[in-house]
This record gives structure tokens, sequence and C-alpha cells, in this order.
């Protein structure tokens, strides 16, 4: 039998053995809650780099589109006031009179189906080069009123100046 001092030696002994397995224990569940800790933060870290990559390429297209829709209205813009003098075009001469079409065409028939006749070709070819068609060399070394496609000289001839007609 077992002495009442040696009792508690062995119960102090026994207290010490579990609370030394019992804090082994403890910190080994805290290295694997700390291994997973650090498995989550780098997919966080790897997550929130992407996003920030993804947020970096939009902010880039959204300048992009925003150049894209400026070119856009300023070409708007120009082939706006294209279609104005075209239209100014039938109702005043060269010098800016005004003019009455219709009687021009009794007066001169021949004239005006000529005339009308080059102005249509001449807009038929700036259909065509606005929807993808060559320039010929004829039109990119274009520079005198006389050679100039006059429906659409800025589409047409590159190197004509509205200027250089004066």
């Amino acid at each position: 039998m077992l002495l009442p001092g040696s009792t508690i030696k062995i119960v102090a002994v026994l207290i010490m053995v579990l609370t030394v397995a019992a804090g082994l224990w403890y910190v080994t569940a805290l290295r694997a809650d700390l291994a997973i800790s650090e498995q989550n933060r780098a997919r966080l870290q790897e997550g929130v780099a992407a996003q920030q990559a993804l947020l970096a390429q939009m902010r880039v297209d959204i300048s992009q589109i925003q150049a894209i829709n400026q070119d856009l209205r300023s070409e708007n813009l120009r082939q706006q006031a294209e279609v104005q003098s075209l239209t100014q075009r039938f109702g005043q001469t060269a010098r800016g009179e005004v003019r009455d079409f219709g009687a021009l065409a009794a007066e001169r028939p021949d004239a005006i189906q000529r005339a009308v006749n080059r102005g249509t070709a001449n807009a038929m070819r700036c259909l065509e080069i606005a929807s993808g068609s060559p320039l010929t060399d004829a039109e990119k070394n274009a520079t005198t009123l006389s050679e100039i496609n006059r429906e659409c000289p800025t589409l047409a001839n590159p190197r004509y100046r509205a200027a250089a007609r004066q």
C-alpha cells in the first residue's frame, strides 16, 4: 500500500505529466491552425493581387474606350460639317450667292447633268472609301482643287488642304 505522502507525489507527477501533454497537444493544434491561416493568407494575397491587376487593366481599357469615343465624336462632327457643306452646295454658288438650282437646271440641262453625274460618281467613291476601299495613288497625291474629290476631300485626298485652294 502506498503511503499518503507518496500518493500525493504520484498525483502531483500525474498532474504535471497531464499538464505537459495538454500543453503539447494545445501547441500542436495552434501550429496546425497557424499553417491553415498562412495558407488562407497566401490565397487572399493572390486574390488581392489578381483583383488589383484586373482593376489596372480595366482602367487602361476605360481610358482607351474614352479616347476612341472622343475620336469618334470628332469624326462625327467633321462628317456633319461635310454633310452641311454638301447641303449648301445646291442652294448657293461658289461665291456664296443664292441660286435657284431648278431654274439653272432648266436653262442648262447638259451642264447640270454632267455636274450631277460627276458629283454622284465622287459621292459613290466617298462611300467606297468610307467602307474600307484603299485610296488610289491619284487620290493620295491630289493637292490642288482640280485634282480632288470635291464631295469628301478630307476623306479622299489626305494631302489636300482647304487653305491651299483659296
